[in-house]
């Protein structure tokens, strides 16, 4: 079932599109943030490349540390990383 907020991006703003199920682009499928539940794609990637304080997660742990016991930042979590399951770009 389809989740109208979340839908709709950023301040209900339907034209804003929903987020991507698979992940951000460039980015491991499975890194998450707060921002990634009600922001717009390109809201979300500047926090994840501009913010010093938002907390990441990873969803194949639950935790603040991937598979590889490595912490989950949006800085680690992409293409080369062992554990990473990159999106497209």
């Amino acid at each position: 079932m389809s989740d109208p907020t979340r839908d709709a991006g950023a301040a209900g703003d339907p034209a804003a599109g929903p987020l991507p199920d698979e992940g951000l682009p460039g980015l491991c499928r499975h890194l998450r943030t707060k921002r990634y539940y009600y922001g717009t794609i390109e809201e979300t990637l500047e926090t994840a490349d501009l913010s010093t304080t938002a907390q990441f997660w990873c969803l194949r742990t639950m935790r603040v540390v991937g598979p590889d016991e490595s912490p989950v930042t949006a800085r680690a979590c992409r293409a080369g990383r062992a554990c990473c399951e990159a999106t497209g770009a």
